[in-house]
């Protein structure tokens, strides 16, 4: 197995660091007042980006410890680099998933699997768990945002060539890579650099940088975690290290260099049932059905069931869009549709999507239409059924037609 190995100057950096709620930055303390404001109230998305809305992030700005200062008579979210930023780990982690919770209506709720496992971790854990999430799993187009490069995270996006030559250095950034940064390498990443204590930034004004320089700290891990491609002499980014894309693979980089780390944040073990209970709404007319499925049924078989209870056709094409714990989203076709996408609803069952309380699938039928359905886990039953069935009704369904 390959490890990464630092140089024991490099070494001593990391060793001699604390890592508290505010040491070496405040990233774990910010973190955590978002994710205490998310158990307390579920946070109100945008249904564009799905950002926090406008009011929610100024609340929380004003509670930061160094709050963001937009100029602006009537910011955005957007123009709250540091609350985008920890919006994105709270997505990134799994600590926060967002539900359908009516229509046009959608909302940001806490993990309680992971929730249980992230307050069982020290400061040092927490903070590591926290970078290994924004590296490997911190894709922009999680939060609505977008960036060039090989992929949409931070170490692979073009932008992070104004960050470094060959390798990063406390040297200050140039003029031309301030100006360059916000918009290629994205706001909430610079405010993120800050947040972990890798970089000392100063902004002028909304979006325009005045000063950024890399802290020994920031150069020692970026170094050491940053892969690049060598094209003809040129060393370009190419993401993390291989390692820590392997499972507990910054767990397992991290315990060569500190003897206080011993767990790091993973996904939870899934206990499957024999059956799920499974709410099936179409919030913009008040109606619903509940069924009982077989975790063996395929989603073509759950798909037909639902738009049969709903008095629909089952003759036009669908798609269920499912969404996993870290924000990827991924469209499950039509067989029909074959062979133009990558999963189809008679392949995958609903088993394969490691189904816990409380996660959410998308039914789209018609596609020119576009009628939407709602597919609610609501429990795991321990009965084998052969298969699906309703159980309740409650509302009268639109007419298709």
């Amino acid at each position: 197995m390959k490890f990464i190995k630092l140089s024991s100057d490099s070494l001593k950096v990391i060793q001699a660091q604390d890592f508290t709620d505010t040491e070496p930055g405040s990233a774990v303390k910010e973190f955590n007042s978002f994710l205490n404001r998310v158990m307390e109230k579920p946070v109100p998305l945008s249904k564009g980006k799905r950002q926090p809305v406008q009011k929610w992030t100024a609340l929380l700005n004003g509670e930061l410890t160094v709050p963001d200062c937009p100029e602006l008579k009537r910011p955005l979210t957007i123009h709250y680099p540091s609350v985008l930023g920890l919006y994105l780990l709270v997505r990134a982690s799994g600590l926060g998933r967002i539900v359908v919770a009516g229509t046009h209506k959608l909302q940001l709720v806490i993990n309680e699997n992971m929730m249980a496992q992230w307050q069982q971790l020290k400061p040092v854990e927490q903070y590591f768990s926290l970078l290994d999430t924004w590296l490997t799993r911190g894709s922009s187009d999680i939060i609505g945002e977008e960036l060039h490069g090989r992929d949409h995270r931070l170490l692979a996006c073009s932008g992070v060539n104004f960050l470094r030559q060959s390798a990063f250095n406390e040297e200050p950034i140039s003029p031309i890579g301030l100006e360059a940064l916000p918009i290629s390498l994205g706001a909430y990443n610079i405010a993120l650099l800050n947040l972990f204590g890798l970089a000392n930034i100063q902004w002028q004004g909304t979006h325009k940088l005045a000063h950024l320089q890399f802290t020994p700290l920031g150069v020692t891990l970026f170094n050491a975690f940053q892969k690049s491609v060598d094209l003809h002499g040129l060393a370009l980014p190419a993401g993390c290290e291989d390692i820590l894309y392997e499972a507990n693979g910054m767990l397992k980089v991290v315990q060569q260099w500190r003897d206080d780390i011993k767990q790091l944040l993973h996904p939870p073990v899934v206990k499957l049932h024999d059956s799920y209970i499974i709410n099936a709404s179409m919030y913009a007319y008040k109606c619903r059905r509940t069924l009982m499925v077989p975790v063996t049924a395929t989603l073509e078989q759950l798909a037909r069931k639902v738009l049969v209870a709903f008095s629909f056709t089952t003759d036009r094409l669908y798609c269920v869009i499912h969404e996993d714990n870290y924000g990827n989203i991924y469209k499950i076709a039509d067989p029909r549709l074959k062979p133009r996408y990558a999963n189809y609803t008679d392949d995958i069952t609903l088993k394969d999507l490691v189904p816990e309380s409380g996660n959410q699938y998308k039914l789209h039928y018609n596609l020119n239409n576009h009628w939407e359905f709602i597919l609610e886990i609501v429990d795991g039953v321990d009965e084998k059924i052969d298969t699906i069935t309703v159980t309740d009704r409650k509302g009268e369904p639109p007419r298709e037609f």
